[in-house]
């Protein structure tokens, strides 16, 4: 009984496969996990043993791939929420950018000497000019928070920060 079962079961998913394909595809928009879903369901039914036999073959079909299809998109879900919090929890932010760390090694020796330059090139500017562009740019502070720290007007902070940003492009474009 439970050979027969199974045997109907598998035989009915064969000639139904196509149509679960334009379902599992209606419900997605797309193809690939589509296919995914149909080789798991196969799996799946090739692997149950049914003690019982199966009244409607084609629903219980359809029910088996929309849970699929459920548990597929729950994972999916759960997928993007781990990458999301993985890259959260891994990537700093300098700046208000964000640093990927997981870098390769000629790549991240490179950003440590071009770091060197603009550290070292900083230490040239004039010192009120550093300490504009240090609260600016290293503290993240907003020209007008930057004006009230040094209490120094924002137009002053406006032409301190033009005066380093082209001073330090000038010097690294000449280093390069």
């Amino acid at each position: 009984m439970q050979e027969l079962t199974k045997t109907a079961v598998l035989d009915a998913f064969f000639n139904k496969r196509a149509a679960l394909e334009r379902f599992l595809i209606a419900r997605f928009r797309d193809a690939t996990a589509a296919e995914d879903i149909l080789q798991e369901m196969y799996l799946k039914l090739s692997r149950t043993t049914f003690d019982t036999p199966v009244d409607n073959i084609n629903a219980f079909l359809y029910r088996v791939a929309n849970n699929l299809a459920l548990d597929f998109r729950k994972t999916a879900v759960r997928q993007q929420d781990r990458d999301t919090l993985w890259g959260e929890t891994t990537t700093h932010h300098m700046g208000g950018e964000p640093i990927d760390e997981t870098v390769d090694v000629e790549t991240k020796l490179d950003a440590q000497k071009k770091l060197k330059q603009v550290i070292d090139s900083m230490n040239d500017l004039p010192p009120q000019c550093r300490r504009v562009f240090v609260a600016h740019k290293f503290e993240e502070l907003s020209y007008k928070e930057v004006a009230e720290k040094l209490n120094i007007s924002r137009s002053t902070v406006e032409k301190h920060m033009s005066k380093a940003l082209k001073y330090l492009a000038d010097k690294l474009q000449d280093e390069t």
